[in-house]
């Protein structure tokens, strides 16, 4: 079974199918499951239904996308015409890979801008949550006894000894 939604865009047309982990990634992205790194399908699907109207479309930017199930056979009965022209969307800023880039490159999966600066060692930084209040982490700068440390301390009021 096959447990995932199919995000519309009413806008301009933008349609993507996702998993449960996607759906708590973009769901993470407005502020929520902040504390659960792995939430519950049940949880995902419900706070999904509610905060609908707060998810953006990844090409227009619109808000409030339609969401439908998406099963097995819905996706196996979608014509191969359909298929071929689906943009493949860069892993890093989520923008469409130009198609040019992809006659070349037919495996690429970034577009130009973000695989320039992966060669150049600019890897973009996972955000990292604090496991106690779920507030942001950051990297300060932390020197005892003639030894710099770098240490990640918790944004969160009050903030947690980690």
């Amino acid at each position: 079974m096959f447990f995932g939604k199919a995000l519309l865009c009413s806008q301009c047309g933008w349609r993507t199918v996702c998993g449960h982990e996607e759906l708590a990634s973009r769901l993470r992205k407005l502020g929520l499951f902040r504390r659960a790194s792995n939430p519950p399908a049940d949880l995902v699907d419900e706070v999904l239904q509610v905060n609908a109207q707060r998810l953006t479309c990844d090409s227009c930017h619109a808000t409030g996308l339609l969401i439908v199930e998406a099963d097995d056979a819905s996706l196996s009965n979608r014509s191969e015409q359909d298929d071929w022209q689906q943009a493949i969307l860069c892993e890093i800023c989520h923008k469409p890979v130009p198609p040019e880039r992809l006659d070349i490159f037919p495996t690429a999966r970034r577009c130009v801008a973000c695989q320039d600066a992966a060669d150049r060692g600019a890897e973009p930084l996972a955000v990292e949550y604090c496991t106690k209040c779920g507030a942001l982490l950051e990297m300060r700068v932390s020197s005892a006894g003639g030894i710099t440390r770098y240490k990640q301390f918790c944004t969160g009021q009050p903030a947690c000894r980690l």
